[in-house]
């Protein structure tokens, strides 16, 4: 059974279990070794009644960084198809030009963060002294307040 590449009609000879699952499942795999220790990095450290905010920042940062990231890469993609048909190629080879320069842009994007994470890795610094410091008030207790105030 051939595929057809929608954009291009041309016919592509391959299948899904031999061209695509296995790196689908790669895929798969390397999101979830990513995804984990992202979370754990972003909550280490974080104290306990902040721990749903720093999720709720992480799963935000995820979601805007992978809507950015595609449209950055479906931007440079659609517009190099653009110009390389306008110079008459064929569309197979213009859509493979346009994800190609996708590709690479997107790469060059994953050097930059590794270089910005390695500058904020060095400048972190160890929390301060916390001697001093005031414990919040367990749950029980602030309610108990509320409830002799409101009395």
């Amino acid at each position: 059974m051939n595929t057809i590449l929608w954009a291009a009609q041309v016919p592509v000879h391959g299948h899904f279990w031999g061209a695509l699952a296995g790196p689908l499942f790669v895929a798969g795999a390397g999101t979830a070794f990513a995804f984990v220790p992202v979370s754990i990095g972003g909550l280490a450290g974080v104290a306990e009644h902040e721990a749903g905010l720093a999720s709720g920042l992480i799963n935000t940062s995820q979601q805007l960084g992978g809507a950015l990231g595609v449209a950055i890469a479906s931007t440079v993609a659609a517009t190099h198809v653009g110009t390389l048909l306008g110079e008459g190629k064929p569309a197979n080879v213009a859509l493979t030009g346009g994800f190609h320069w996708a590709l690479w842009v997107c790469g060059a994007i994953a050097l930059l963060a590794l270089r910005a994470t390695a500058t904020v890795l060095r400048r972190t610094t160890a929390p301060a002294d916390l001697d001093g410091a005031v414990p919040a008030p367990e749950p029980a207790e602030t309610t108990n307040r509320v409830k002799e105030i409101t009395r």
